[in-house]
């Protein structure tokens, strides 16, 4: 899969409110698919400007905000968002949208091996 990139400048509107949250939209370079989708929502959910609501339509992306200082802050923000989710980087807090791998059968695992007459039983 080809890397995805923002490739418009952020359109940013207040709506008002009573936590006066910040509304953006900006395009990336083709439409992601659901894993990459849930890395961003993560990366997005867990940061400091409490990025949520991330809504994506093909390739446009619609996200809330509750802090920003700046738009080059936000720029920065929503390019190491997309960064994170090209790498396929897990945000603690959220969960992992990509597989896991399986746990090895029991019958793989080597049985550990005690040395006879070395450990007496607790009385």
């Amino acid at each position: 899969m080809l890397a995805i990139h923002r490739i418009s400048d952020l359109t940013l509107e207040r709506r008002g409110g009573p936590d006066d949250r910040l509304h953006i939209h900006f395009k990336l370079s083709h439409a992601p698919d659901r894993a990459w989708i849930g890395l961003f929502k993560a990366h997005a959910a867990s940061s400091a400007l409490s990025a949520e609501n991330a809504i994506f339509n093909g390739d446009v992306v619609y996200i809330e905000v509750a802090r920003a200082r700046t738009p080059a802050e936000l720029g920065t923000a929503l390019d190491c968002f997309i960064e994170c989710a090209n790498l396929r980087l897990r945000s603690l807090p959220g969960p992992a949208p990509e597989r896991r791998p399986t746990a090895l059968p029991p019958t793989a695992l080597p049985r550990p091996r005690l040395a006879a007459g070395r450990f007496r039983p607790r009385v």
